[in-house]
């Protein structure tokens, strides 16, 4: 890890608070997430909720994932076997990376890239492939024919992260289908990273590489509370896959963290239940920021 020293992100925010300067470096905000989910966290610890939770997540926050990304997206993931609770979606990228490379695996990733990614796959001694991203009609795009010259006969894993960071480009359904396309023909398994997925302007839809066809049973499909809900500190996250996947990271992370804090996952499982209005009056009012 010599290579990689410290993240962009600390020396940045360091810089910011020795010269007293507005903080653009790191992508957390300067507001609190929904007051009844932050009283909710409040309660669990007052309740008691303050010993290790099972190394899968509280059951009430695999539950509610569960309903959440069947109502938004229709895909319907067991609680059981099939969602998995991190310390965060940093952690989720790195014990999936971990859990499904060998070294001298290849893990295509698109560039630019959230600067864990090269790190989580340097930690698993695989190879990182990346494929540029470039601006074309106003947005961030890749190459279809780069991609596929990427691929390699020791590549296992696409990385898609999508809403994206930090180009902001969200991928079309037409670009996910050539993705969706290569991880069919060459038996790839995908790794999304899609923590802004609440977070896109202007009516874009973002569309889950799951949801394609073929794609729910090869793709491990990664979210967080800290982007949807303003909490960044919190670091609760998650996991959603088919099950050998699933628990492929599982035995990963059960050595890494072994589980997450029980006060958050009760507090964002009322989240996904009862403030996804509080996330869409948040979207508006980001977006009108950047409009002005």
């Amino acid at each position: 890890m010599r290579a990689f020293g410290t993240t962009i992100f600390t020396e940045m925010s360091a810089l910011a608070v020795r010269t007293g300067s507005i903080n653009l470096g790191q992508g957390f905000p300067d507001t609190d997430g929904p007051a009844a989910m932050l009283e909710r966290a409040a309660a669990a610890i007052r309740e008691g909720a303050n010993q290790y939770p099972p190394g899968p997540g509280v059951p009430d926050l695999r539950q509610a994932v569960s309903e959440h990304r069947k109502a938004c997206y229709g895909l319907d993931y067991d609680p059981d076997g099939e969602i998995l609770v991190t310390v965060g979606a940093t952690e989720a990228i790195a014990t999936s990376i971990l859990a499904l490379c060998e070294p001298g695996d290849e893990v295509i990733v698109f560039e630019p890239y959230y600067d864990s990614y090269a790190a989580a796959v340097a930690l698993a001694g695989a190879v990182l492939r990346p494929v540029t991203l470039r601006p074309a009609e106003g947005r961030f795009t890749f190459d279809p024919a780069e991609l596929r010259a990427a691929v390699g006969p020791r590549t296992r894993v696409i990385l898609v992260n999508s809403p994206h960071n930090p180009t902001g480009t969200v991928l079309t359904r037409a670009e996910l289908e050539e993705i969706a396309l290569l991880c069919r023909e060459r038996d790839l398994t995908a790794v999304t990273d899609e923590v802004y997925e609440h977070l896109t302007f202007d009516g874009v839809e973002h569309v889950p590489l799951a949801t394609l066809p073929g794609m729910r049973e090869r793709t491990v499909m990664i979210s967080s509370a800290g982007k949807t809900f303003s909490v960044t500190g919190w670091k609760t996250g998650w996991v959603c896959g088919p099950s050998p996947l699933v628990r492929a990271v599982q035995t990963v992370k059960q050595f890494l963290t072994f589980t997450a804090s029980a006060p958050w996952q009760l507090a964002t499982a009322h989240a996904l239940r009862h403030e996804m209005e509080w996330v869409s009056r948040q979207r508006a009012g980001l977006q009108a920021k950047r409009d002005r």
